[in-house]
């Protein structure tokens, strides 16, 4: 009896099974799909109620809401940070700079006209020197705790050591008679022109160029314009949901949605008026303190620096035609020609011709140097004379010492009234923020809050 044999459950060759991954994945798939096709048949058919309806419309509210605090705090705090930069960072290590390369220049020129005088120096100007510089290597180390740029600070730890050590030796042989001594000085005011100096340079425009940066961040043009909009936005949703609810139900007010409104109002007008004073107050800075304290900053740099070409000059007794060259270009910068008349614009005229508070303090600039340059005038005519050098070292030693100390001074007063508006400027502007972001976000949350039970009361009135 032949038996008949039961068919394989093998597939046939060529017809492989399906894999049963894929009819997992297939099948995962398709019960989300029928998820969120149930979800969005539920949220359809209670939308067409009257309660569903102001339910969704209440969280599409507090969405745009939400948007509105958001760019509010994020601008605000972005303001507040660019602006606490400003203060803190970047215009305080451009101060220090400023005066780290007067006090540096202050130290070159005096210990210059303090050799003129031959032998023992006069002790005010040893006095003013050696505070020059220790004060300089102060204001180094400063810098180089608060993270200044590595390169510059390198230079200046490694040189004015050199520069200063120079200057011994210079006065050693000063003392005794060696005309050597002249040769050391010239060497040491030679390395704070061309190495001390270019780096303290090279420190301020880092330091100028973040503060440009700190500027624009603290007043982008855009940030006031998405407040402005999500603000909108916000009252424009609370007023519409307003008047929907009047026609549904006939009440004139909701109090609570009311009082929302109030609040996007308050939080949105907070913020753009924090904003506006916080701009206005930067240029303020700007335009009245770091322009003027930049440019008077450069007039005293270039004022000390003709006065130290004098006194190497008549040091070197004849041989300083290239101070007298260096001499002459640092004058038509301030903007006077050699004969010590006005040659049109310079950083002295510049100087002169801002306006703000301080401007009376920069006029003074003109006059003063004026009369400086008379004595130098006289001094370089009498160093021509035959037999005038004595009567040259005399003057530039009495009239020109005194005139220019008087320059300087007033100089510096400029400086520092202008460095001290510049810090009240920026700190005025950081004031303005303080307690906005707490406030706008303490607003709005409230506007939320009172969204969602001005809604709720309504959608109670379906019970």
């Amino acid at each position: 009896m032949s038996t008949v044999g039961t068919p394989s459950a093998a597939p046939a060759a060529g017809n492989p099974a399906p894999a049963s991954g894929s009819a997992t994945a297939v099948s995962t798939v398709s019960g989300a799909t029928a998820s969120v096709a149930a979800a969005a048949g539920t949220i359809r058919r209670r939308s067409r109620t009257p309660p569903g309806f102001l339910r969704l419309l209440s969280a599409g509210l507090v969405g745009v809401l939400m948007v509105t605090l958001s760019v509010c705090l994020l601008s605000t705090l972005s303001r507040q940070h660019a602006v606490d930069a400003l203060a803190r960072d970047s215009g305080a290590s451009f101060v220090a700079a400023q005066q780290l390369h007067a006090e540096l220049s202050v130290a070159d020129a005096t210990v210059a006209r303090a050799f003129l005088a031959g032998g023992v120096e006069p002790p005010a100007q040893r006095t003013a020197y050696q505070e020059s510089i220790a004060s300089a290597s102060g204001r180094i180390v400063d810098l180089a705790l608060a993270g200044g740029p590595r390169e510059p600070l390198s230079v200046l730890a490694a040189q004015l050591p050199v520069y200063t050590g120079l200057i011994e030796r210079a006065r050693a042989n000063n003392r005794i008679g060696n005309v050597v001594g002249g040769a050391y000085l010239r060497q040491a005011s030679e390395l704070m022109q061309t190495r001390i100096l270019p780096a303290v340079d090279r420190l301020a425009a880092e330091d100028a160029l973040d503060i440009d940066r700190g500027y624009a961040q603290a007043t982008r043009w855009y940030q006031p314009v998405l407040v402005g909009v999500a603000g909108a936005a916000a009252l424009a949703a609370l007023v519409a949901l307003q008047i929907r609810l009047f026609r549904r139900t006939h009440r004139m007010f909701n109090l609570r949605l009311v009082a929302a409104t109030v609040l996007v109002v308050i939080a949105t007008g907070l913020t753009l008026l924090a904003f506006g004073v916080s701009r206005a107050r930067l240029v303020d800075s700007r335009n009245d303190a770091f322009r003027p304290m930049t440019v008077v900053a450069q007039v005293r740099v270039l004022a000390l620096r003709a006065w130290g070409d004098e006194s190497l000059s008549l040091i070197a007794r004849g041989n300083g035609d290239d101070l007298d060259a260096d001499a002459r270009r640092v004058t038509e910068r301030l903007g006077y020609d050699p004969a010590g008349r006005l040659a049109g614009t310079g950083a002295l005229a510049t100087a002169a011709a801002l306006d703000g508070p301080d401007a009376p303090g920069r006029d003074v600039l003109v006059p003063d140097w004026e009369r400086y340059q008379d004595t130098a005038v006289r001094v370089r005519d009498l160093v021509r004379d035959v037999g005038g050098f004595q009567d040259a070292v005399r003057v530039a030693l009495d009239e020109g010492t005194s005139t220019f100390t008087r320059f300087d001074g007033d100089a510096e007063t400029a400086f520092t009234a202008s460095r001290e508006r510049f810090a009240a400027g920026l700190s005025s502007a950081a004031g303005t923020y303080d307690g906005v972001a707490a406030g706008t976000g303490t607003a709005l949350g409230l506007a939320m809050l009172l969204t969602l039970a001005g809604v709720q009361s309504r959608i109670n009135d379906y019970r």
